[in-house]
């Protein structure tokens, strides 16, 4: 009885394995799908989810359609682009500047288009597309104080507004080395505490101050002030999650060079700009 209870005992425990060994197999088989390129899974997902912060026109801005907010621009277009390479519809998600890379990273969109400049900080965070715009930084102020700063070394001592987590934030932190600046989230913001006198000035992209002046009465750009400590150079990319992304940032480089060798992007940033002053007519 023993000897024979041993070995229904034996015979029981190679089918346990037997079946644990299959199941493993067949587990594995299961995820072969889920080693998937970025590119891979977007097409499969037949969806390009692109987020950005929706308050630097005229790259990113909100328009009223039929009665809905739309997030439109130059930046909008160029992720279009994208989207139609791919073949694949496009879905664009709004949020505030510095929320934007912890969602590239946490795997919530496939891609952040936003006028953001790929320096050294965020490189060790996400990787970037070649560039797709460049331009330098500028001055805007209230009209009555058009002609008080013609040097840095005057920037230094004013109390200077930037958009959180931009790369003027950096220029104002680390080249201008000024500690007392405001940090805000939506350039609107900032012109406003500009114009109540809370700050002195707002350090922006060119284009996008020239776009703010037309936008609202009473203030200027800066001219002949040079910035030469460094970072008065933005230069903007599509900045995408780490991991296994060669095949897309290779497809969106594409895109950039298309866009950019026909002229086609000249037009549509000029198209962007149009539809700003337009909005605030």
């Amino acid at each position: 009885m023993k000897a024979g209870l041993k070995k229904l005992l034996a015979l029981g425990l190679v089918a346990v394995l037997a079946v644990g060994l299959v199941g493993c197999g067949n587990k594995s088989s299961d995820n072969s799908g889920g080693n998937q390129t970025a590119l891979e899974q977007i097409k499969k997902n037949k969806k390009l989810v692109v987020a950005t912060s929706p308050d630097y026109p005229p790259f990113e801005f909100m328009v009223s359609e039929n009665g809905k907010s739309k997030i439109v621009g130059a930046d909008i277009d160029l992720a279009q682009k994208i989207a139609d390479k791919l073949g694949v519809e496009l879905e664009v998600k709004g949020m505030d500047f510095d929320a934007l890379v912890s969602a590239l990273q946490a795997g919530k969109v496939d891609m952040v288009i936003t006028g953001m400049t790929p320096n050294e900080e965020r490189k060790k965070a996400v990787d970037f597309s070649d560039i797709y715009f460049k331009g330098e930084n500028a001055v805007i102020v209230n009209a009555k104080d058009a002609g008080k700063f013609t040097s840095e070394d005057q920037l230094k001592k004013a109390k200077l507004g930037v958009q959180k987590g931009s790369t003027q934030e950096t220029y104002v932190k680390d080249n201008l080395k000024v500690t007392n600046y405001k940090a805000l989230v939506a350039v609107p913001d900032l012109i406003a505490d500009m114009k109540n006198g809370n700050i002195d000035a707002v350090v922006l992209n060119s284009k996008v101050a020239g776009i703010n002046v037309t936008k609202y009465d009473g203030i200027k750009v800066v001219e002949n002030l040079k910035l030469t400590s460094g970072g008065d150079e933005e230069a903007m990319a599509v900045a995408i999650k780490k991991g296994d992304n060669a095949d897309l940032i290779k497809l969106t480089n594409e895109v950039i060079k298309e866009l950019q060798d026909s002229g086609e992007y000249d037009k549509i940033l000029a198209n962007a700009v149009d539809l700003v002053s337009k909005e605030t007519k």
